[in-house]
């Protein structure tokens, strides 16, 4: 029997070599979907949900806007009522789904979405503000 040789090791089983103990260290990296996984971690640390009551309380009005703009594009009234009163988020359709036409403001605080647009109006409580009244238009 002969000793083995390095010279005798041609390049294809290096390479071989090479991505099978690559491939086991990846199989050990995934983590499976639905447990709680860095990426839904992530999701949930920015969330505005995630805001305490005090903290809402001091939000400008663009961070105001930007947190119920999110809550209506998931449809997620309760977490809508944490930036606006109850009058203006009933002045919304929250059980139309967008569908590919994703709401939005323009830059003079307009609200676009399917079938509308709606001017949003703040009211300062306090050193934030939040979303009083919504003026819902059919385009």
């Amino acid at each position: 029997m002969k000793a083995f040789s390095l010279q005798r090791f041609s390049l294809f089983h290096l390479l071989s070599l090479a991505l099978g103990i690559g491939s086991l260290f990846l199989v050990s990296c995934v983590e499976p979907v639905g447990e709680g996984g860095a990426l839904e971690a992530a999701s949930r640390a920015a969330s505005p949900a995630a805001v305490s009551p005090e903290e809402s309380r001091t939000l400008d009005k663009h961070d105001v806007a930007l947190r119920f703009l999110t809550a209506y594009i998931r449809l997620d009234r309760n977490l809508a009522l944490q930036y606006a009163t109850p009058e203006a988020v009933s002045s919304l359709d929250w059980n139309r789904p967008h569908g590919t036409n994703v709401p939005y403001y323009d830059d003079k605080m307009i609200l676009h979405y399917n079938g509308g647009w709606a001017r949003v109006y703040f009211q300062q409580i306090g050193g934030g503000y939040r979303i009083s009244k919504i003026e819902a238009h059919d385009r």
